[in-house]
């Protein structure tokens, strides 16, 4: 079984974040009560930031009170609103992390370069993970990300069946990130450990398949493999490949995957119970 750090600060509370749940997002103030409620319970040594959008930012710090969350917040003004947030100070909350995503699918490197640039506002105290959305010049745009120090992200899911890429789409992307060495963050729909199935194709990615899937691409698996890992829902398989690990494969996994945003972190963690993993927490 591998070592709880493998795991340790491995998951981002996105249950603030609507379009990565599918569902309404609660209030602040229940948010950060669950949230601060995560990081008392036994598994709290998985437990990374609270993620907020950038407009939510002074409710959170509102319903934080006197006693700062760490949050990573999602940045909705592109380069220019990397500059603001730079220049912005909450009571209530400590930025840690930004996310960003690129939406300039025209030049998406040009995009990358833009975003990167401002990023240099925030200080190397904040991690930045830039979304990287497939389009023309993406890999020019993941080598920006790569060269400047920065996170990559992939969305892996979200509201729109649209939003949830093929097993086959999200492996090759998988690739180019163990290829260019970036690391990121998975975001957006993981609910679940396993993936849900319609006819063999994927409708929803689950967390632990995307790990699997990862593991298997930096020890040299073909795509086509990855992909075939990130259908795995038979959920002895599952057990059985993360249950295989060892602390050198943990920690070869972790320098790429450094975060997972769950919409529902209480329910990820009773599907690794379910699963018989809680050793991993």
């Amino acid at each position: 079984m591998p070592g709880v750090a493998a795991f340790d600060v491995l998951m981002d509370d996105a249950a603030l974040v609507p379009r990565t749940a599918g569902i309404p997002a609660a209030d602040a103030a229940t948010v950060v009560a669950n949230h601060r409620a995560h990081r008392a319970a036994s598994w709290a040594a998985v437990v990374a930031s609270l993620v907020v959008p950038d407009r939510a930012l002074a409710e959170v710090g509102r319903a934080a009170g006197d006693d700062p969350v760490a949050v990573s917040v999602v940045n909705t003004g592109g380069a220019g609103g990397l500059v603001a947030l730079a220049g912005r100070s909450v009571s209530g909350v400590e930025v840690v992390a930004v996310e960003s995503a690129l939406r300039d699918l025209d030049d998406l490197a040009g995009n990358a370069a833009r975003v990167v640039s401002a990023a240099g506002e925030l200080g190397d105290q904040v991690s930045v993970f830039v979304e990287l959305p497939q389009a023309y010049g993406w890999v020019r745009a993941v080598e920006h990300v790569e060269a400047a120090g920065l996170f990559g992200q992939l969305r892996t899911g979200g509201s729109e069946p649209e939003d949830v890429p093929t097993a086959e789409r999200l492996a090759e992307q998988l690739s180019v990130l163990v290829e260019a060495d970036l690391p990121f963050r998975a975001a957006g729909g993981l609910r679940h450990a396993w993936p849900t199935l319609d006819h063999g194709r994927v409708v929803e990615h689950g967390f632990v398949s995307v790990v699997i899937a990862l593991a298997a691409l930096v020890d040299g698996a073909a795509v086509e493999e990855a992909a075939e890992l990130l259908r795995l829902a038979d959920r002895h398989r599952l057990v059985a490949a993360v249950g295989g690990w060892d602390e050198a494969t943990g920690s070869r996994v972790r320098r790429r995957l450094r975060r997972l945003a769950a919409p529902d972190l209480g329910g990820a963690v009773e599907e690794l119970e379910l699963l018989g993993l809680s050793g991993l927490l």
